[in-house]
């Protein structure tokens, strides 16, 4: 796969860094559910997923998405916003795989 800069970039390593993205999501509810630093992990999977949005071409738009979906977990921070923060982490991580499988295709 070409992406900017005319990188070539493996199929295989896109998987990878998808899947690494899909984990971390996914460990954010653990992370807040025990009371630990959900916040700092948040940021840097946002960071990551800015990054290859800026790669890749064909898939920003569904990145962009989840990206906005992150960014606004900030501001779910009561105990009565975790079910809707809960909510928000599966959509993303729905999308995330719907992003690894049209990246591997």
């Amino acid at each position: 796969m070409i992406v900017k800069y005319n990188l070539e970039i493996d199929k295989e390593n896109i998987d990878s860094f998808l899947k690494r993205a899909i984990n971390l999501t996914y460990k954010l509810l653990p992370l807040r559910e025990e009371g630990g630093d959900w916040q700092k992990p948040l940021q840097t999977i946002i960071e990551e997923l800015v990054g290859l949005n800026r790669l890749l071409f064909d898939f920003q738009t569904d990145l962009f998405l989840v990206i906005c979906k992150l960014e606004g977990l900030f501001t779910l921070v009561s105990e009565q916003d975790f079910p809707l923060y809960r909510r928000i982490i599966f959509e993303c991580l729905s999308l995330l795989n719907e992003v690894k499988h049209e990246c591997i295709r």
